[in-house]
């Protein structure tokens, strides 16, 4: 059992009623993961939902040349485990592994179906959630196949951006070189190479305090092909 404040955080829970929540935060434990740990396995089947409480998970498989490829980064408020509820789940070819230290609210399948039965507002909820993720996630897919490798980086960094507006913003939560690689399917020198071009754009702001700071406003207005304002950086 947890305390139902810590499903807050949930944009899929939001307006379900007190007594789903409650009846859901009763059959909940507090689990944790170390970077490199499977959250969930890529031949069995997950036995549990994983509501992500703090750090980062990847969706992640691996190409037939033996290249690792993220899919798909789980950030707090996520909830992994769409093969409980969907059995066509795209994510069914891959498996969700810790990049950093992860904390998690795990509910077992059975206890999940059976509050499922009481509650069909929860279980329409989470797989809104999943369809929407998946959704999104073939989007992303389709579009790492036509895209450049430029806007697939950009519509990236925006996803990861603390803000929308036309600043250089921070990352709400940092990327290795390495992961962003992984993530848009290119090589590491390639993705530098890309941020560097970036940068030159005005765009983002390789270096600071803060680590990489990137504009959203321009980003999005060159993702959507209307070429960025160029700003100088900083």
């Amino acid at each position: 059992m947890i305390a139902p404040g810590l499903l807050d955080g949930f944009p899929a829970l939001t307006g379900l009623p007190a007594a789903a929540r409650d009846d859901l935060a009763a059959v909940a434990r507090f689990v944790e993961y170390a970077p490199g740990e499977r959250l969930v396995p890529l031949i069995r089947p997950p036995q549990q939902l994983l509501f992500i409480l703090a750090g980062l998970a990847k969706l992640v498989g691996v190409s037939v040349n033996g290249v690792e490829r993220i899919i798909y980064v789980f950030r707090p408020g996520d909830i992994a485990g769409s093969r409980i509820l969907l059995e066509e789940s795209a994510e069914a070819s891959y498996e969700i592994v810790a990049m950093r230290p992860v904390q998690a609210v795990a509910v077992a399948r059975h206890d999940f179906v059976r509050l499922g039965e009481d509650h069909s507002e929860l279980l329409m909820a989470v797989t809104k959630a999943f369809s929407r993720r998946l959704t999104a996630l073939t989007d992303r897919m389709l579009a790492a196949m036509s895209e450049e490798v430029r806007v697939r980086l950009g519509q990236l960094l925006i996803d990861f951006a603390e803000d929308d507006g036309d600043e250089l913003v921070p990352l709400s939560y940092p990327l290795t070189h390495e992961a962003m690689a992984q993530i848009i399917g290119a090589s590491r020198p390639h993705t530098s190479t890309v941020l560097r071009d970036l940068e030159q754009m005005g765009l983002v702001l390789r270096r600071s305090e803060r680590g990489l700071l990137v504009r959203p406003a321009g980003l999005t207005q060159m993702v959507r092909g209307g070429g960025p304002r160029i700003r100088r950086a900083g």
